[in-house]
């Protein structure tokens, strides 16, 4: 079936959806400020886990996978939002938003690199390692400083949040296996787990906050739970639906710009000459990276 031509509003939500992941950066960092990351991380995916029951209940959508599909879902469930989140707070109270989304930006050509070793369809060739390497140029431009100046607090927080970038990338791979299951349904489930995984996690591994989190953290918190986990999965569905998977693909150019503009415009952040280098450089890998994609399902963008 042959899709018609994307028009205005088909790009009005892929900006959409993109300002929506990378405003999570922003928001994650207000509130790693006064709630520790695994916390933070538990408590949108609580909420985030409740505003989906809810859905799930009043469209009466019934939950129907396998063991195996369960078990996929539970993995997507670490990999795609437990670990990479709790990562990306951790690093967030050390660095600017606008550079952690600038290396989750490189998610995408992590993604090229597993998918060869795990997949019989998406093996190597010259166009995907030059947008690998063009990635790990950018990724070396962007801890050069941090490297010859021997402050390792800085690169050990950026290295925890490209640990989010591999976390997502290791997830592309697992959803790609559940993609014929009900949209709804599947995040539904996914977040769920999610929760499960995170609330005894934050227990062990965390006090709790002496006393409720002020304002603009709790706020994030809620945002958080309502716009990147909830309605950005659905945004993506529709989206697909509407223009396929290469269209979409897209999204992974614009969350990072997405990211730098929220924490440029909100926070006054002033990223260093190297970071705005390094977000040209792995842009130009993702944009290589299309180019042998167009015809095929795109690489799945990271999740926010």
């Amino acid at each position: 079936m042959q899709r018609r031509q994307p028009g205005p509003g088909d790009y009005g939500l892929l900006i959409a959806l993109a300002m929506i992941w990378g405003g999570s950066f922003l928001l994650q960092k207000v509130a790693v400020g006064e709630v520790p990351p695994v916390t933070l991380t538990a408590a949108r995916q609580v909420l985030g886990a409740v505003i989906f029951g809810a859905i799930l209940l009043v469209s009466r959508t019934r939950i129907r996978a396998t063991r195996r599909e369960h078990g996929l879902m539970f993995l997507s469930a670490i990999f795609g939002y437990a670990l990479p989140f709790s990562l990306i707070s951790t690093g967030l109270q050390k660095i600017d938003s606008g550079l952690a989304a600038i290396l989750m930006g490189a998610s995408p050509l992590v993604t090229i690199v597993l998918a060869h070793f795990v997949t019989d369809d998406e093996k190597l060739n010259a166009n995907k390692l030059m947008a690998v390497g063009l990635g790990i140029a950018g990724l070396i431009v962007l801890f050069w400083p941090a490297l010859m100046s021997g402050v390792t607090q800085n690169l050990s927080s950026q290295l925890i949040v490209f640990g989010g970038a591999i976390c997502y990338a290791i997830n592309s791979i697992i959803t790609k296996r559940l993609i014929h299951l009900n949209a709804s349904m599947l995040m539904g489930t996914i977040i769920f787990w999610s929760a499960v995984i995170l609330l005894p996690a934050a227990l062990l591994l965390e006090t709790p906050p002496a006393h409720l989190p002020g304002t603009a953290a709790s706020w994030s918190i809620v945002l958080l739970a309502i716009f990147p986990t909830v309605a950005a999965a659905f945004l993506t569905y529709a989206l697909i639906a509407r223009q396929g998977a290469g269209f979409f693909g897209q999204i992974n150019l614009l969350v990072p710009l997405a990211g730098v503009f929220w924490g440029t415009l909100i926070l006054a952040e002033k990223l260093p000459w190297n970071a705005w280098l390094a977000l040209c450089v792995i842009l130009g890998g993702i944009a290589v990276s299309r180019n042998w994609n167009a015809n095929r399902k795109a690489v799945r963008p990271f999740h926010r």
